[in-house]
């Protein structure tokens, strides 16, 4: 019997592997209370703002939301100091990611990835009949002279994630100017400042600054984890009003739904509670610094909201040992990492039971 075939260029696009969830370990395990160190939520929960938006507009659940998101993109405008007209907002930035390639890849036009990031990159990229081309890593850090070696006529898109995930590494603020400046006009290159909230170092500069002198420079963010609303997906884009003026053409009206608007809206303008995850954030990477120090374990020092640390061959047996504990971390061997787990900070007693459990297994 025939059937309908999907694209050719689709048959090769892996999956994303997603993290293991509290209801897998508490089925497969019986745990009751499992800890998800796994998928970098943010442990303290949603903003109450967001929380008392959504209690106020749940009874409009069945009015449409505002396809323009106006209000939202005026509270994310006074966040990011970039005017309204140069926000889109997407249902989490993985919308935005899937707008930019539908809007700009052509069948066999060239995209470069980092080896080591984001996979969503990889897979909404093949999905538009992109050839995706992998720049090397340097020791966890993504190398832009290795993007440079691979510019080409045909390069349409160069994906970057500062600080990048999955190695919490970041491009300082030369990185980023050089970068900007090798990548040609015609070319957007597109930085996901996902975890530019949690970064510590003192030479970040957010490529948000550089869009009104490059035209073809797009930056994405959300509010899932320093903002604690990845159940509801709110993610951003900004760029010049060209671009966003093109991503727009193809955005689905009603794309975020009115509780995400409102408790985005309110999130952002809750400076307290982000402060709060700040504060937590960086307390529980010193923590976990300390612990693997004492134990002798290497790790990658992150400017993010987890840790990239390196167990050795026996990665995916502590990974499962700590599952059976009721410990759930990521492993990364979808990475290609194979040696390592990546652990998300929690909060100060659940990065605890996780050096406990650690120690045990090991």
């Amino acid at each position: 019997m025939k059937k309908p075939l999907p694209t050719s260029w689709l048959q090769g696009i892996p999956p994303y592997v997603p993290g293991t969830s509290k209801d897998t370990i508490m089925k497969r395990y019986g745990i009751a209370q499992p800890i998800k160190l796994a998928s970098n939520e943010n442990p303290l929960g949603p903003s109450p703002k967001a929380l008392e938006a959504i209690e106020g507009i749940k009874g409009a659940a069945h009015i449409y939301p505002d396809p323009d998101a106006a209000d939202l993109r005026k509270a994310a405008a006074a966040f990011f100091r970039r005017p309204p007209q140069q926000i889109i907002v997407g249902n989490g930035s993985d919308e935005i990611i899937d707008l930019i390639c539908r809007a700009f890849i052509e069948p066999g036009d060239e995209v470069i990835i980092p080896g080591c990031t984001f996979s969503y990159y990889n897979i909404a990229a093949l999905a538009c009949g992109a050839r995706v081309i992998t720049s090397r890593m340097n020791d966890h850090l993504i190398d832009i002279a290795a993007i440079a070696e691979n510019l080409s006529e045909k390069t349409k898109i160069v994906f970057v994630a500062n600080p990048n995930n999955p190695t919490g590494t970041c491009l300082g603020k030369q990185e980023i100017l050089d970068l900007t400046a090798m990548v040609p006009a015609n070319t957007l290159l597109v930085i996901d400042e996902a975890y530019a909230a949690f970064v510590r170092r003192d030479d970040f500069l957010s490529a948000t600054n550089l869009i009104e002198d490059h035209a073809n420079v797009v930056t994405m963010h959300t509010l899932s984890k320093s903002h604690g609303l990845a159940g509801l997906r709110v993610g951003f884009g900004i760029a010049s009003e060209p671009v966003t003026e093109t991503l727009y053409r193809i955005k689905p009206p009603f794309n975020v739904n009115i509780l995400a608007l409102k408790a985005g809206e309110a999130a952002l303008y809750d400076s307290e509670f982000l402060q709060q995850t700040l504060e937590n954030t960086w307390e529980g990477l010193d923590y976990i610094y300390k612990e693997m120090d004492r134990l002798g374990i290497d790790y990658v020092p992150s400017q993010t909201n987890f840790v990239l640390i390196r167990i050795g061959t026996d990665a995916p047996r502590v990974y499962e040992e700590l599952l059976k504990r009721g410990i759930i971390t990521r492993s990364m061997a979808s990475y290609g990492l194979g040696e390592y787990i990546r652990v998300s900070v929690g909060l100060p007693n659940e990065n605890r039971a996780f050096i406990a459990h650690l120690e045990e297994v090991l």
